[in-house]
């Protein structure tokens, strides 16, 4: 998986994977929810090209929760649902996911649990030291990426804004998604325990 600065534009999300996952449920094909989703505009945008990459963004991150782990999403409860819409974010971008790993995972093991806008910052510049992709981003877009990143921890249930700093905390799931993390996905189980490795 590259680097890649294309989530600056994502966002939760949730109805739209929704939506995608129970028409591939039904056994529609990618090119038929396509067609749906451009001539009914199930999404509300206003133009064609907008849709089209909405719908490019929720399709991949649906298909990486189908067949197997839709049925823990349709099936589980909401903190089900929100743990499995962060891992579909962060299967997709190596930096979120790396992000996750290397930043969240060890101010959560390391630093009394606490995230800091900073904390963010140096983590990118880090990352700049590493890959000449990451700092040929233009300034704007780092910015738009952190931005995007605590938006999706938020949304999750993942970090929580307490007076200055962010409070990181384990996502709570069902015994029954626990036990398939535990047993079957090192990502998944990662989420839940917000502890690398196996």
């Amino acid at each position: 998986m590259e680097y890649s600065a294309g989530f600056t534009s994502e966002g939760w999300f949730q109805q739209q994977i929704e939506y995608v996952l129970d028409q591939l449920h039904k056994g529609f094909s990618r090119r038929e929810i396509r067609s749906k989703v451009m001539e009914d505009n199930v999404f509300l945008l206003r133009s064609e090209s907008a849709i089209s990459k909405r719908f490019q963004m929720v399709y991949r991150r649906a298909k990486t929760l189908y067949p197997t782990l839709s049925e823990y999403y349709f099936n589980g409860t909401n903190s089900d649902q929100k743990v499995l819409l962060l891992y579909s974010f962060l299967k997709c971008y190596r930096y979120a996911y790396e992000n996750f790993y290397e930043l969240v995972v060890y101010r959560y093991q390391h630093k009394n649990g606490t995230l800091q806008v900073s904390d963010m910052n140096f983590y990118m510049e880090e990352k700049e030291q590493q890959s000449e992709k990451i700092a040929n981003w233009h300034i704007a877009t780092k910015k738009k990426i952190n931005s995007t990143l605590l938006l999706i921890y938020r949304e999750s249930g993942m970090i929580e804004l307490v007076e200055d700093e962010y409070k990181v905390s384990p996502l709570h799931v069902s015994q029954a998604l626990k036990q398939y993390a535990e047993e079957q996905d090192v990502l998944l189980k990662a989420l839940i325990t917000l502890k690398a490795g196996g």
